[in-house]
């Protein structure tokens, strides 16, 4: 047996010459030992020659080989599944709040920018209005004075108001019986509103439906339909001229709310026979105008203080006027 000086390691194997641990030279052991070198008998009392030894630290060598006890490899710990399959709900969850609460705020905005839009263009004034010519929906042409006839005097009446362009019979007539849309109206006689009505006549009974256009937008303003008797014309006309300047949001002094309520009779078949002589007036011919000439004087013959009746008697003993809206002048003073 042979034994390192430096760590005492004793080596059973005589072909080593130097240490495995430290290197250093082997030196032969030759004492005897009554048992395996290096250990002693319990109980026993030392012997002078056995060989005294100590606990020595523990020297590692990262160049010796050491044998290591078996090892059992431990399975893979998954990646906290749970965690993850827990988490993907929450995820989806939070995601479909957030874009419930981004769509509720986009669509809040724009009602709002709406609500701005229309409260601004609906608050707004409207300075330029064209009173379209009435339509007779009543299928009868012997009626067709009425529907004009209507026409011009809501347009003889708006015409008063300060602050108001309304365009003359002239300009707008020149569109009856043609399908022309509110914007193209708006655009070639420059009007912030077009107003469209339809005549519908039934016995005594009168029927008519008023539809206020923005032509810019094509969209309504406002719409009314007004059922009354035929005896109640004249104040179904004050009242239409009534509603109209209100949507118009025109502030009306009190002189302009008379002059809305001003009535040149109040007896409906002289209004009537008044509205059939326009009529044949304004074809402008020399027979249509004698035609015209009866129904004024039955007018004035009724009411002696209907002044709109002696103008048109005064138009026709005068021949058609040159310049538009000589009638209406007269019948503003």
């Amino acid at each position: 047996m042979k034994r390192c000086p430096q760590c005492n390691r004793v080596e059973t194997d005589e072909a080593l010459k130097f240490c495995r641990v430290d290197g250093a030279t082997l030196v032969n052991d030759s004492s005897s030992i009554g048992s395996e070198a290096g250990t002693a008998g319990l109980n026993s009392a030392p012997s002078a020659s056995e060989v005294h030894t100590s606990i020595l630290p523990q020297v590692t060598s990262a160049n010796v080989n050491r044998a290591t006890g078996p090892t059992t490899a431990l399975p893979a710990q998954p990646a906290a599944s749970t965690t993850v399959e827990l988490s993907k709900p929450k995820r989806r969850k939070a995601a479909i709040i957030i874009t419930v609460i981004v769509t509720a705020v986009v669509a809040a905005t724009a009602a709002l920018l709406v609500n701005f839009y229309h409260s601004k263009t609906s608050s707004a004034v409207i300075q330029s209005i064209a009173v379209m010519p009435f339509v007779n929906e009543s299928g009868n042409a012997d009626v067709e004075y009425l529907s004009d006839g209507m026409t011009e005097t809501l347009i003889r009446s708006l015409s008063q108001l300060p602050g108001l362009n309304v365009k003359a019979r002239s300009s707008v007539f020149r569109y009856k019986g043609k399908e022309t849309d509110a914007r193209t109206i708006g655009r070639e006689l420059a009007v912030q509103a077009v107003l469209n009505g339809r005549v519908m006549q039934r016995g005594d009974q009168l029927i008519l439906n008023l539809e206020l256009v923005n032509p810019e937008t094509e969209n309504v303003i406002w719409t009314d339909q007004y059922d009354r008797k035929f005896s109640d014309i004249i104040a179904l006309q004050n009242e239409i001229a009534r509603d109209v300047s209100s949507k118009l949001k025109l502030k009306l002094s009190g002189t302009d709310q008379q002059k809305l309520a001003k009535n040149y009779t109040v007896d409906a078949e002289v209004y009537r026979l008044y509205l059939q002589g326009r009529f044949y007036w304004n074809k402008r011919t020399a027979s249509e105008v004698q035609k015209a000439i009866p129904y004024f004087k039955q007018g004035v013959e009724k009411d002696p203080n209907f002044a709109l009746g002696y103008i048109g008697l005064a138009d026709s003993d005068e021949g058609p006027p040159h310049q538009e809206g000589i009638c209406s002048q007269r019948a503003r003073n």
